[in-house]
């Protein structure tokens, strides 16, 4: 699967932890493209490269796309590359959580009073809502599966962080394509400079004031 790293803030412009990328237009049109569509969570595909590159059409998509990836704007992941990806990526809410739906209690609705967008199920629900509180989808996956266990559960589907990654991957092309998240990379701050640092999984630092 592949998916856009970054808040989009502005014309062209993305911020990717505390650094900010002015794109050009065929750059933008595929970030823009590896949100996904709604055609395809309607079947239920999973957005891959070569759908990026079909859906895009700008000139030499491919090219394109590979210079997202480097500059860490994009990022692809398969099954065994997904813990990896969960400890280097942040998930960021964009919307509300609106709690369970009226007439079905084991789904839930994301989106703004009034206005549900998503339905999503208590798993990818929970993460969802908790994932600002760390600094990467891998420690709010160790925290879900941790409290999980005092709560007497042995299911490891809610006990195993691999599997709640895993699980959550499923619904992460629908949170995004919808707006509802986005990924970023982890930021933390400074205990006695005030620092904003920024990691990712190439082990690089930017740093502002």
């Amino acid at each position: 699967m592949i998916f856009p790293i970054g808040h989009g803030v502005g014309a062209r412009r993305v911020r990717r932890g505390v650094s900010f990328h002015d794109l050009s237009d065929a750059e933008f049109v595929v970030w823009t493209a590896a949100h996904g569509t709604p055609e395809a969570l309607r079947d239920e595909q999973p957005w891959l490269r070569r759908h990026v590159v079909e859906a895009a059409g700008v000139d030499d998509p491919a090219a394109v796309l590979d210079t997202l990836l480097e500059q860490g704007l994009l990022v692809e992941v398969d099954g065994d590359g997904a813990a990896g990806f969960a400890r280097a990526h942040r998930v960021m809410p964009l919307m509300l959580g609106l709690g369970p739906v009226a007439d079905d209690r084991s789904w839930f609705d994301i989106g703004f009073l009034g206005q549900p967008v998503l339905s999503v199920g208590h798993v990818v629900y929970d993460l969802w809502q908790w994932s600002p509180m760390d600094d990467t989808l891998w420690a709010t996956c160790e925290s879900a599966a941790d409290v999980a266990r005092r709560a007497g559960s042995t299911d490891p589907d809610y006990t195993d962080p691999d599997r709640l990654v895993t699980g959550f991957l499923d619904s992460l092309n629908a949170l995004v394509c919808v707006h509802a998240a986005c990924l970023d990379v982890p930021v933390r701050l400074g205990p006695a400079t005030g620092v904003r640092e920024n990691r990712d999984d190439r082990g690089d630092r930017d740093q502002a004031a």
